[in-house]
């Protein structure tokens, strides 16, 4: 969406210039904007002005803004994520995307299993942060998290893969 309201601030921007330059005859918009009088000259400075506020500041805050408060990850097909998986997609990049592939955090690493093919839900991973698993090319060691931080690192892996249904593990 911010792309496409980008694209049309530029597109607008030429159409107004276009309009302006076929309106004045052969002199276009150079006659405006080279006139001599006090008010051309005074229009042409507060035109420069708001595009430079738009364009510079206006459209990259809105566009940092909607970044910032994003609750899905569109390359993963994830959407919705509530503030603990907001949470535990943080806690996941710090220390569970050094072993583990996962689409959702942007992890490719090869010691532990892709979690994108092993799809666990939530209990199964919550165990697996806890208890520490000892099977594959490394060994997972018990309580990478704790607590709050341990469900929700599974709540957001579980609904990364798709597989938010808890189950008996």
């Amino acid at each position: 969406m911010g792309t496409l309201f980008f694209v049309l601030v530029f597109v607008a921007l030429g159409l107004i210039t276009l309009v302006i330059a076929m309106s004045r005859g052969r002199g276009g918009l150079a006659g405006l904007m080279h006139s001599q009088t006090r008010g051309s000259r005074r229009f042409a400075t507060f035109l420069f002005f708001v595009a430079l506020l738009v364009l510079g500041a206006a459209v990259p805050a809105w566009v940092i803004s909607e970044e910032v408060n994003r609750d899905d990850i569109p390359s993963a097909q994830v959407s919705g994520l509530t503030e603990d998986e907001k949470r535990g997609h943080e806690l996941f990049g710090t220390r569970c995307s050094m072993c583990h592939t996962l689409k959702a955090a942007n992890a490719v690493a090869k010691v532990g299993p892709n979690l994108d093919e092993m799809r666990p839900n939530e209990a199964l991973t919550l165990d697996a942060i806890l208890k520490g698993r000892s099977q594959g090319n490394g060994q997972m060691p018990a309580q990478l998290f704790t607590g709050k931080d341990a469900e929700d690192v599974a709540k957001f892996v579980a609904k990364s893969v798709g597989a938010e249904t808890p189950s008996g593990g």
